[in-house]
C-alpha cells in the first residue's frame, strides 16, 4: 500500500539496553533461534519512496527504541525526505532479542508481506501489520495470527509460518547485511553505506541525505516548504 504514516507512539515494556535503543552497550551475535539458518532473500525489501538516496533502518520489532524512532523520527523523514522524492526508505530486520518473541514478530510480519504483496505492491500490508504488532502487548503465536485477520488473512496462514519458521532465512539475510555494515543495535540508520551515529538526530540524517542527494536542492527546498505549510 502507498500509505506510509504507519506508526504512532506506542506503549509496552521490553528489554532495552543502552539509551533509546536495544543492545547498544553489549556485544551482540545472531540470536540462537536463527543460528544454522542459511540466508535467503525470500521477499522484496520493504521499501517506501523512490528517491536517489537510500535510508536503511535496522529494527527489532520488539525494541522500545524502535517504537520511539517510528513515532518521533519516521514522520519527519516521510514528510521532508520521502514525500519530496529525495530519499528511499528501506526496512531491515535486525533481531537482537529485545523481546522474547522478537524473531516470531518479525517472521509474522514477513508472512503477512508474503500473503499480501503483488508485483505492483511488493510491500503488501507489511508496514501496517508491523505497526499493529508494535502497538500490541500480546505477541503469542495465536495473537500474531489473529491480528492478521484485519488484513483478510486466515490466522492459520501466519501460525503455520511461525511453526515452520518460514521466513527466518530472510531475517538472517538482513542480519548478515547489518553485521557487515557495522550495525550493533537497534534502531540503526544507514545512509548510502554510512552509519548515522545517533538514529534520533534528525539533523544529521537530513545532512547526510543532502550530501548524498543528486536532487536539485531548490526543488527539494520548495517541496519541504510546501509540506511544512500544509501541516
Amino acid at each position: 500500500m502507498d500509505r506510509r504514516t504507519f506508526l504512532a507512539a506506542t506503549a509496552g515494556t521490553t528489554l532495552a539496553v543502552g539509551v533509546a535503543g536495544c543492545s547498544g552497550f553489549r556485544e551482540i551475535s545472531i540470536p540462537e533461534e536463527l543460528e544454522g539458518t542459511d540466508a535467503d532473500r525470500q521477499l522484496p525489501v520493504p521499501t517506501l519512496g523512490d528517491g536517489d538516496v537510500t535510508i536503511e533502518v535496522y529494527e527489532d520489532t520488539g525494541c522500545q527504541g524502535c517504537r520511539e524512532f517510528q513515532a518521533d523520527v519516521f514522520p519527519v523523514l516521510e514528510g521532508e525526505l520521502l514525500d519530496t522524492g529525495e530519499a528511499t526508505y528501506q526496512h531491515r530486520d535486525f533481531v537482537v532479542g529485545a523481546a522474547d518473541e522478537s524473531a516470531e514478530m518479525a517472521n509474522a510480519a514477513r508472512a503477512v508481506q508474503h500473503e499480501t504483496h503483488t508485483d505492483g505492491d511488493p510491500n503488501g500490508d507489511f508496514f501496517e501489520y508491523k505497526a499493529a504488532v508494535m502497538r500490541a502487548d500480546d505477541w503469542s503465536d495465536d495473537r500474531l495470527g489473529r491480528m492478521a485477520q484485519s488484513f483478510d488473512i486466515l490466522p492459520e496462514r501466519i501460525t503455520s509460518a511461525l511453526e515452520d519458521e518460514t521466513f527466518y532465512p530472510t531475517l538472517v539475510a538482513d542480519w548478515e547485511r547489518g553485521e557487515a555494515a557495522g550495525v550493533e543495535g537497534t534502531p540503526t540508520v544507514v545512509i548510502e553505506d554510512e552509519l548515522i551515529e545517533d538514529p534520533f538526530d534528525i539533523d544529521e540524517i537530513r545532512d547526510r541525505v543532502s550530501e548524498s542527494s543528486e536532487v536539485d536542492p531548490t526543488t527539494t527546498d520548495n517541496a519541504i516548504e510546501s509540506f511544512r505549510d500544509a501541516r
